[in-house]
């Protein structure tokens, strides 16, 4: 009678643990690469897809701020579009890029590891050329373009020190050169 105690303790002990695999809600895609044009209105371009998922849903929207435009994103595309898996950020010459950089921080979904491009024509105008960029771009890193990531590049901001981003155009995306980016006066 113990045994049978001792077995039934320990198979409820081993199925309390046990939960099913989370997964994803259906109808929501994953932003895979977010652009951001200008500073006052932020226009934010999502891109989902990419090698783990099949799905090329789009979004856009703009907002007064980098977080405004943050707001109305998930709803701008076909499904509701989700920010947790975001591993490139392309940003135009005209943004406030220290805004955007503590907003993507202070954001919970984006986080700190996405990386930091620039885009030579606008963000926007690279994301709409190009019918898979994330994978563009992981090409771009296989090849050896090492790019900062949202923390290395606000570190580096309020470091003083320089900020060298790779500068990319729209066929593509194809990397033209690097460039120091300063902050504005």
């Amino acid at each position: 009678m113990r045994k049978w105690l001792l077995v039934c303790i320990g198979l409820s002990v081993l199925l309390a643990g046990w939960r099913p695999a989370p997964k994803e809600p259906e109808g929501l895609a994953l932003v895979r690469v977010l652009g951001v044009d200008g500073s006052n209105p932020v226009t934010l371009t999502a891109v989902c897809g990419g090698e783990d998922q099949g799905d090329q849903s789009r979004g856009r929207c703009a907002g007064g701020s980098f977080a405004r435009a943050l707001e109305c994103l998930p709803w701008s595309g076909e499904k509701e579009l989700s920010l947790t898996s975001v591993s490139y950020l392309i940003v135009g010459r005209d943004v406030d890029l220290e805004q955007v950089l503590l907003g993507a921080l202070r954001n919970e979904e984006l986080g700190a590891a996405c990386t930091v491009w620039l885009a030579e024509n606008g963000a926007a105008a690279l994301l709409d050329s190009c019918q898979d960029p994330a994978a563009a771009l992981k090409l771009l890193e296989r090849r050896g373009v090492e790019t900062p990531t949202v923390v290395e590049a606000l570190a580096a901001l309020y470091g003083g020190d320089s900020l060298i981003l790779p500068l990319l155009d729209g066929a593509g995306p194809g990397l033209i050169d690097w460039e120091e980016w300063r902050i504005a006066a």
